[in-house]
């Protein structure tokens, strides 16, 4: 049908040689053909619309990646027989347009699938007469603002001649010191102070006027702008967006009913991982809450939706990627003590003998470790919701809750009574290296309370993650410095001096704890000083750092006492430092 429009349209409008050459096109022809040429042009839209089918769609599911998303669409349709398309209106402005796909159940074909952006009419504002209380208001406004111009002309007419007599009295030559006599010129000068105070006087009465006329007529202007877009305050025009569309050409050689589902890649949108780690208390096992910070501004709310999150780095590119070097390497572990008063550190942080000072003894007994690198992991994860959420195009982050874990943790209280009189808990948790984490910040929580926060480094090979639970004032340390004995040596002038120390460590906890307990003995580079271990009380004993741990368990309500002690010969005739 569509053909034969065209061909008549054709006919009409060019005709054929041996009418052009014979000269019988007329006046009504002419007519005819242009009255053919607007009905063929409406019948063209007319068809071209009927082969459009517009969908009501719903986003039905989401996979979130890093930085960008992929939003699947799905809608029923009717269907006539033919070629036609199938548009979902109202689809992201941030689409990727190589990433659209089309997919459907029925019996149709899919011929093509493209992204256009249908731009709005432009509708003529309707513009409607004013009021009568609108318009009455209007000339009475008009009618006091000219009456408030005179008033301004009058004004500046009286600054003029006051000006202008001010003027003439500055130029008078007894101003100017021409008087013939003294007293004259005193006369002279009182009456020209007096009639210049009362010209000053009358300008500043002007100018005080003017500036209230001035703030009048401003009110007035501003008053009667607001009457005269009354209407457009009454119904603002409404500026219409363009209408972004996924178009999908299906082909149908009968009347179907069908479902269609597009996706597509949009971008501003992304999440973030996040964990909490919560122990309720010592020797239960450790709950590790995995989160996402999910946001979108892609134009488009998601409603009801499936989510899934991704650590896959969409690329629609064909090419072959580059296999980067997989290096392995260990990571290096730096320590930083637990908070405790600055004051004390400085007065306590004394140097050891020789050139080691405790500034430079990494105490990794009461820290936890701060990676300083960080390695990509080696796969990629993706995280089905089983729940259904909202996430509104508001560029806002929101919290989503992805597992939960409960893992198996060792705990384990941390005493250094040299540097601190508080004993710190450490969790011991095994067996986490295999739950497909991404690396990022967790929040940790004891017994309810935030106690601070580490970084998940996953890219690590280890069974073991070290936490920090901060201090424990159930569990009491003290350190008592023992009466130091001296004698002199048998030959020469060294003195040997036997220093001793007592820990007392109580634990008033319901349950037995397992202790790690650190000191130290002294060291030295100078080989006229000699060091000596003395009773250690079992402890591990290290020779280059003069480091002491004790392990240990202790029974709940029960006390514990180590006791340690060191010999130093050195030069009496010197004074020997820190000792």
């Amino acid at each position: 049908m569509l053909k034969n429009i065209f061909q008549t349209f054709l006919l009409f409008f060019y005709g054929n040689q041996p009418v052009f050459h014979l000269k019988l096109i007329n006046t009504n022809l002419i007519v005819m053909k242009t009255l053919l040429i607007i009905t063929g042009i409406f019948l063209f839209f007319t068809m071209n619309a009927e082969n459009e089918i517009v969908l009501k769609s719903r986003t039905k599911k989401v996979t979130v990646f890093l930085n960008s998303a992929q939003v699947t669409r799905t809608a029923d349709f009717n269907a006539s027989t033919g070629i036609q398309d199938v548009i979902f209106e109202g689809v992201s402005p941030y689409i990727n347009p190589k990433s659209l796909q089309a997919t459907g159940k029925g019996d149709y074909t899919i011929l093509d699938v493209q992204y256009r952006i249908q731009q709005p009419q432009y509708k003529e504002p309707v513009y409607q007469s004013l009021p009568d209380k609108i318009v009455r208001s209007i000339e009475l406004l008009n009618d006091s603002l000219t009456q408030v111009s005179f008033d301004l002309e009058n004004i500046a007419n009286k600054k003029e001649v006051l000006s202008l007599e001010k003027k003439v009295l500055l130029g008078n030559k007894f101003m100017q010191g021409n008087a013939d006599t003294i007293p004259e010129l005193k006369l002279a000068m009182e009456y020209l102070r007096k009639q210049l105070n009362d010209i000053n006087n009358s300008l500043n009465d002007i100018k005080r006027q003017e500036y209230q006329i001035i703030s009048k007529k401003t009110k007035m202007e501003k008053r009667l702008s607001d009457l005269s877009n009354y209407n457009t305050q009454q119904n603002p025009v409404v500026q219409e967006l363009p209408v972004h569309q996924v178009v999908v050409t299906i082909q149908t050689k009968a009347p179907i009913t069908g479902t269609i589902s597009v996706s597509y890649m949009a971008q501003n949108a992304g999440w973030a991982p996040a964990y909490d780690i919560r122990a309720s208390s010592v020797g239960q096992p450790v709950k590790l809450v995995q989160k996402a910070n999910v946001y979108q501004n892609t134009g488009e709310n998601w409603q009801n939706v499936k989510l899934t999150l991704s650590t896959i780095t969409p690329s629609t590119g064909i090419s072959k990627p580059v296999l980067p070097i997989f290096y392995l390497g260990y990571y290096n572990y730096n320590t930083r003590p637990v908070s405790y008063n600055k004051r004390e550190s400085e007065k306590e942080n004394r140097a050891l003998a020789g050139s080691i000072t405790l500034n430079e003894i990494q105490l990794d007994a009461y820290t936890s470790a701060n990676y300083t690198q960080t390695n990509e992991t080696m796969t990629n994860v993706e995280y089905e919701i089983d729940l259904s959420y909202n996430i509104p195009s508001d560029g806002k982050s929101h919290l989503i809750a992805v597992k939960e874990y409960d893992l198996k943790a060792e705990f384990v209280h941390y005493l250094v009574p040299e540097m601190s009189k508080n004993a710190f808990l450490m969790a011991k948790i095994t067996d986490w290296s295999n739950l497909d984490l991404i690396p990022a910040m967790a929040n940790i929580y004891f017994e309810g309370t935030y106690v601070g926060e580490t970084q998940l480094a996953t890219g690590v090979i280890s069974d073991t993650l070290e936490l920090a639970l901060g201090t424990d004032r159930s569990v009491i340390i003290e350190r008592k410095k023992g009466k130091d004995e001296q004698k002199n040596a048998l030959i020469g002038n060294n003195v040997i001096k036997t220093v001793t120390y007592t820990l007392n460590i109580k634990n008033n906890k319901s349950s037995g704890i397992n202790l790690v307990i650190e000191d130290r003995l002294p060291v030295t580079q100078d080989p006229s000083i000699k060091v000596e271990k003395g009773n250690i009380s079992g402890a591990d004993y290290n020779e280059q750092t003069g480091f002491l741990t004790w392990k240990s368990k202790v029974n709940s309500m029960q006390s514990k006492t180590i006791n340690f002690s060191y010999t130093v010969e050195f030069d009496k005739t010197r004074p020997l430092a820190n000792l």
